[in-house]
């Protein structure tokens, strides 16, 4: 008769920070607190390197740079100062006859 071996479940990101922090709360050294949970040594390192490296992600920022080298023009926007003092920004490519319905329903507030 074959010999199955028991399937182990993948822990979560979840599970994995809890276990982390009991072993913060521990007295055990990291080879007697990863055998008391049933979890290789070198897989309790990986989660220590894993979780120190997301929390170095967290902080990254990201900075939005123009593409200096794109041969593309930036779309045009204009900008029209209507008598009554209302500004609209319109961005090229619009339709004059849409502009002009627009501008009439505004200046008829």
């Amino acid at each position: 008769m074959e010999k199955t071996l028991p399937f182990r479940r993948r822990k979560t990101s979840t599970e994995k920070a809890r276990i982390l922090a009991a072993r913060a709360q521990s007295q055990l050294c990291n080879r007697d607190f990863a055998a008391q949970h049933g979890i290789a040594l070198s897989t309790f390192y990986r989660w220590q390197q894993q979780l120190s490296t997301g929390q170095r992600a967290d902080r990254a920022h990201l900075i939005e740079v123009p593409n200096l080298l794109s041969s593309a023009p930036a779309p045009r926007t204009y900008r029209v100062q209507l008598a009554n003092g209302t500004v609209l920004e319109i961005a090229s490519g619009f339709v004059p006859e849409e502009l002009r319905s627009l501008t009439q329903l505004i200046q008829s507030l």
